[in-house]
């Protein structure tokens, strides 16, 4: 990747927006740190939410914020390699499109839980009332993680081929598989109730933030 160059705000968006979006999706109510319920104990999520209504909505706003930051980094990449109209640029457009797409998804997903925040934790006619709310924005982001996943799988698979053999391709490529990890544990997990699966799914979270932080680092380094 050394014959190209990036706008060191993009370089800066691939460290800062991974690590906003995941340490607020972290702090999120009903999530893994705060009030953590299982995905299929609808109750206790939206329960979670109601009684932390002001975690809630800050979560619910820095998340998107951090999805955002994120997808300008990725964009930046692509418009960076756009121009050699490789099978490689080809190929990181569409994961660029496709996370695009999936991020959307969550931020609609994450407007749904603003909604839910509001409801009165006390009243176990509200909680009941939300869970079909929460229900749709659940299956929001079951569509919004394949699109993530598979977004990211064929962008790291993009990278890949513009690196020769060496520390930099080798961790795309493990990215690749760590998305396919995602993405089946995921539609298997949220489809058949099963747990484990689920949390091997956003488990892949972290591998995710990593890479992106070490491309974005990668590219101030050698623009420098």
């Amino acid at each position: 990747m050394k014959a190209i160059s990036l706008n060191k705000l993009e370089a800066w968006a691939l460290i800062v927006g991974p690590v906003m979006a995941l340490a607020f999706f972290l702090l999120e109510p009903g999530a893994m740190l705060i009030d953590s319920a299982e995905s299929s104990d609808k109750a206790g999520k939206v329960t979670a939410f109601a009684s932390n209504a002001g975690l809630a909505h800050f979560a619910g706003l820095m998340i998107p914020l951090g999805l955002l930051v994120t997808v300008y980094g990725m964009a930046g990449v692509w418009r960076a390699i756009a121009g050699d109209g490789s099978t490689a640029a080809a190929v990181t457009r569409f994961g660029v499109m496709s996370v695009i797409l999936g991020g959307f998804g969550w931020i609609v997903a994450d407007g749904v839980n603003h909604i839910i925040a509001g409801v009165d934790a006390g009243s176990e006619q509200a909680i009941q009332a939300a869970i079909s709310v929460y229900e749709a924005g659940a299956g929001i982001t079951l569509i919004s993680s394949m699109a993530v996943s598979l977004g990211l799988l064929t962008y790291s698979l993009g990278l890949s081929t513009r690196d020769p053999m060496g520390f930099h391709k080798a961790f795309a490529l493990v990215i690749t598989g760590v998305s396919v990890i995602s993405v089946t544990a995921l539609v298997i997990g949220l489809s058949a109730t099963n747990e484990d699966l689920v949390t091997l799914g956003r488990m892949c979270y972290f591998p995710w933030v990593i890479w992106s932080a070490s491309v974005g680092a990668r590219f101030l380094k050698e623009d420098g």
